[in-house]
C-alpha cells in the first residue's frame, strides 16, 4: 500500500527508534537461588529499602508501546490545541526528562551498585560487642561447662567452616560455641548482629548448629533461649522447694533442669540462677539442696554482704507453763515486772478498810496498771481479781492449759501493741532467693526504735539461725 505524502513527512528517525524498541527483547533471568542479597552481607537487609525491580523483556515491551501510543495520542491532541501549546508541551517534557536524569545520577552517585563477590570469598568477623551483652555472654560461657561438661577431643571455643565455595571463621570472643546435652552446638549472638546470610550458610551446611540470637543484656530470657537450645530432658521456669514445716525454709530457683528422664530418681538435678543484683545463696543452704539431691549453680552473682544496721530481733521462747511464757514475752517486749505482789483493793478510797489481793505478775505500761493471775478454780480468787478492774487495774487471766498462742494473744490485745500470732515470712524471698516460713508472734515494736520483733516457741536449728542472722535479725532468748 503506498505511503500517504503526508505520513512521508511525518517519518522521523525517532519513531523508527520507537519502534524497534517496542519489539519484545530476549532477557535471561538468574535462578533467586543463585541470586546473592547485598543488605545481608551487611547484616541489614531487614532495615535496608528493597532495590527497585528491573522489568522483564514482556513487560519492557508493554511499558514501551504504551509510551508510543501515549505519544500518538499526545501528538493528536497538540495538533488539536496548535503550535503554541505543542511547544509548551515540548519544553515542559524535556525540563521534566532533565530532572529526572539529573535524579537518577544522583542515586548513582549515592549508591553506588555493589560488587558480587567472587565464588570463592572469605568472611571474617571481629567487631566488639557492647560491654553489658559481652559481660553476659562470657558469663554464660563459664557457667555452662558446670551444666554440660565440654566433650572429648571437642574444641569449644570457637567456630570455623572451610570449604570449597568460602572460607567462614567467627570472633570467638563474639560469637562463643557451646556444646548441647545432645551433643549438637549452640552458637551464641548474644548481641543479635550475625548477618542474615552467615546464618543462612552456617544452618544449611550443618543443621546440628542452633544459633541463639537472644539479647544477652536481658539475662532471664537469653539463658531461656540457651536451655531451649540445648535440648534438655526438661527445664522448668521460677521454680521453688520447701523444706519443714515450721519452721519451713523456701528455696527459689530461676531455672530447675532434667537433663535425663531419671534425674529426679537419681537425685539429679540442676538448680540454675542467673538474675545479676541477686546475692549468692549461703554456704549451709547449698549443702542442704546438696543433701536432697539438687545442685546449685548461680551467674554472677555478688559476694553476700550482711545487712548493716537491720535491729530486728527474734526471740525464742523456750517455756511452756503459762506464766514464764508471759515472762519470756514481757522480756521480749523490754517492759519490766514484778511477782509475787499484792494489791490493796481499797487502798485509794481512805474509808479504813485494807484488803489485799495477791497476783502472779504486777507490771505497767505507757500509764496504764496491769495485773496478771493464772485462774485456779477458786471463785473467790477470780471474783477479787476482776474486782481489780474496777479499780483501774487491767487484767489478764490465765488459764494452767494456756499455750504460746494463747498468752501471746491475751498479752497483744491487753498493750494495745499491733502484733498477733500466725504464720510469717521473716522476709521477702523475692530478692534473696530463700526464705524462712514459721508460726509467732510479729509484732512491730516502736518503743525502742522502729523495728520487727518476732518472738516463737519453735525450735530452731543451726541452718534458720544462721539464715536469720544473715538478714538482719537478732536471736535472742531462748532461755
Amino acid at each position: 500500500m503506498p505511503m500517504h505524502p503526508k505520513a512521508k513527512q511525518l517519518w522521523h528517525p525517532a519513531l523508527a527508534i520507537a519502534i524497534c524498541l517496542a519489539t519484545p527483547l530476549l532477557s535471561y533471568a538468574i535462578d533467586p537461588k543463585f541470586e546473592l542479597d547485598p543488605g545481608a552481607l551487611s547484616g541489614k537487609s531487614a532495615q535496608s529499602p528493597a532495590p527497585t525491580k528491573q522489568p522483564s523483556g514482556d513487560q519492557a515491551a508493554q511499558q514501551t508501546r504504551g509510551t508510543a501510543n501515549g505519544q500518538t495520542r499526545g501528538a493528536a491532541k497538540k495538533e488539536a490545541r496548535g503550535e503554541a501549546a505543542r511547544s509548551k508541551s515540548y519544553h515542559a517534557g524535556r525540563g521534566e526528562r532533565k530532572r529526572s536524569t539529573q535524579a537518577a545520577r544522583a542515586r548513582k552517585s549515592a549508591s553506588p551498585a555493589p560488587e558480587v563477590p567472587a565464588a570463592n570469598y572469605q568472611i571474617t568477623l571481629t567487631k566488639f560487642a557492647p560491654v553489658a551483652q559481652a559481660e553476659a555472654v562470657e558469663s554464660a560461657r563459664q557457667v555452662w561447662t558446670r551444666l554440660v561438661p565440654p566433650a572429648a577431643g571437642r574444641s569449644n571455643d570457637h567456630f570455623d567452616y572451610h570449604s570449597n565455595a568460602f572460607s567462614l571463621s567467627l570472633d570467638p570472643e563474639r560469637y562463643p560455641t557451646l556444646t548441647a546435652q545432645d551433643g549438637g552446638t549452640i552458637l551464641v549472638d548474644g548481641g543479635g548482629t550475625l548477618p542474615a546470610l552467615v546464618r543462612s550458610l552456617i544452618q544449611e551446611k550443618n543443621p546440628r548448629v542452633r544459633i541463639v540470637s537472644e539479647n544477652a543484656a536481658n539475662r532471664r530470657s537469653f539463658y531461656r533461649s540457651l536451655l531451649t537450645a540445648a535440648q534438655f530432658y526438661s527445664f522448668e521456669e521460677d521454680f521453688s522447694v520447701d523444706f519443714g514445716t515450721d519452721p519451713k525454709i523456701t528455696v527459689r530457683a530461676d531455672f530447675k533442669i532434667e537433663k535425663n528422664p531419671d534425674s529426679l530418681l537419681k537425685q539429679d538435678v540442676t538448680l540454675l540462677n542467673v538474675a545479676e543484683n541477686r546475692r549468692a545463696t549461703p554456704d549451709g543452704l547449698v549443702r542442704l539442696l546438696a543433701g536432697n539431691g539438687f545442685r546449685l549453680v548461680e551467674a554472677g552473682s555478688p559476694p553476700y554482704q550482711v545487712p548493716r544496721g537491720a535491729g530486728d530481733l527474734l526471740y525464742q521462747v523456750s517455756e511452756k507453763e503459762p506464766r514464764k511464757i508471759l515472762d519470756s514475752l514481757l522480756d521480749a517486749l523490754s517492759v519490766p515486772f514484778e511477782t509475787g505482789k499484792e494489791i490493796d483493793l481499797y487502798a485509794r478510797d481512805n474509808i479504813g478498810v485494807r484488803l489485799d489481793v495477791p497476783v502472779d505478775r504486777y507490771f505497767e505500761d505507757n500509764g496504764q496498771r496491769y495485773v496478771v493471775a493464772l485462774f485456779n478454780g477458786d471463785p473467790v480468787t477470780y471474783t477479787l481479781v476482776r474486782l481489780l478492774e474496777t479499780k483501774g487495774y487491767r487484767v489478764i487471766m490465765l488459764k494452767a492449759g494456756d499455750d504460746f498462742h494463747s498468752v501471746a494473744d491475751q498479752l497483744l490485745s491487753g498493750l494495745h501493741i499491733q502484733g498477733r500470732y500466725g504464720d510469717y515470712d521473716l522476709w521477702s524471698a523475692h530478692n534473696v532467693g530463700y526464705g524462712v516460713r514459721m508460726s509467732g508472734a510479729m509484732i512491730r515494736d516502736n518503743r525502742n526504735g522502729d523495728r520487727n520483733l518476732f518472738v516463737t516457741d519453735r525450735n530452731l536449728d543451726p541452718l534458720v539461725k544462721e539464715l536469720a542472722d544473715l538478714n538482719g535479725y537478732h536471736l535472742l532468748g531462748g532461755r
